[in-house]
């Protein structure tokens, strides 16, 4: 009875170990929950996938919000901004500027097309990706027609934008038969 629990928990550690072995080994492995979605609906015929939204306030009187989202299609990651206020529009242009706790700025162009709705959509680069997590971002402001709208980005916000790079750079976009809508199932006694 004793060699039995011996050998039982030698194959228990080693099953564990070899577990432990495979996922540092994995470049893509992520640590935490990325809360990724991805639906059996297509933007642009494609299939993407995306992130929880983040929701910033703008830094005036009326409270204006706004949400940033990260999406991944073919293999790209692509940041959407929408000014959640009515009639706000957004030309396709140079309209996006992030400020660095460095001093740097880098500016975004809208790769949407002129909208009124306040969206904003850009595939951001390898270079600029690297930009948004190897340094803190303090503020992003949004040029429109009217106004300008400036987001104070917090220590929060600033670790959720780097773990949904993360886990976009590591997740796959699944194509439609993949993608598995669960169904209730209609049980009959």
């Amino acid at each position: 009875m004793k060699i039995y629990k011996i050998i039982f928990l030698s194959l228990l550690f080693l099953v564990f170990f070899s577990k432990a072995q495979k996922a540092s080994s994995d470049s893509a492995y992520v640590s935490f929950d990325c809360e990724i979605v991805q639906t059996k609906q297509r933007l642009d015929k494609k299939f993407f996938a995306s992130t929880a939204a983040l929701h910033l306030r703008a830094n005036n009187e009326e409270y204006s919000y706004s949400t940033l989202q990260l999406g991944k299609r073919n293999n790209k990651i692509f940041m959407y901004i929408q000014i959640l206020t009515n009639n706000v529009c957004i030309k396709k242009d140079k309209n996006v500027d992030i400020y660095f706790k460095s001093g740097e700025v880098i500016t975004l162009k809208n790769e949407y097309p002129l909208n009124c709705e306040g969206f904003f959509a850009k595939q951001l680069k390898k270079k600029e990706l690297e930009k948004l997590k190897t340094n803190e971002i303090t503020l992003i402001k949004v040029y429109t027609y009217e106004k300008n709208y400036e987001y104070y980005v917090s220590d929060i916000d600033n670790y959720n934008i780097d773990n949904q790079i993360d886990c976009l750079n590591a997740y796959k976009v699944k194509k439609t038969d993949e993608v598995k809508i669960k169904k209730q199932k209609n049980t009959k006694e």
